[in-house]
């Protein structure tokens, strides 16, 4: 169980890096058809699961050292 609360925090830093990066290059990527203000959205979705998905990654790894004491 404790295994599972690290894996889901690294999936979640990847899922919300992936987000931010994608959205951070959408106005580029797409000759600016999509302006900086519609891709602030994603952007903040995906820092804000970035954000949760660090403490989760933390809290797993706490719980998975306290094991292996």
């Amino acid at each position: 169980m404790k295994i599972v609360v690290l894996v889901l925090g690294i999936l979640g830093i990847l899922l919300g890096l992936l987000v931010t990066i994608i959205s951070v290059a959408l106005p580029e990527l797409t000759s600016n058809r999509v302006n900086f203000n519609e891709a602030l959205p994603g952007i903040i979705a995906g820092v804000l699961v970035l954000f949760v998905s660090v403490i989760i990654a933390v809290i797993g790894l706490i719980l998975v050292l306290k094991k292996k004491k």
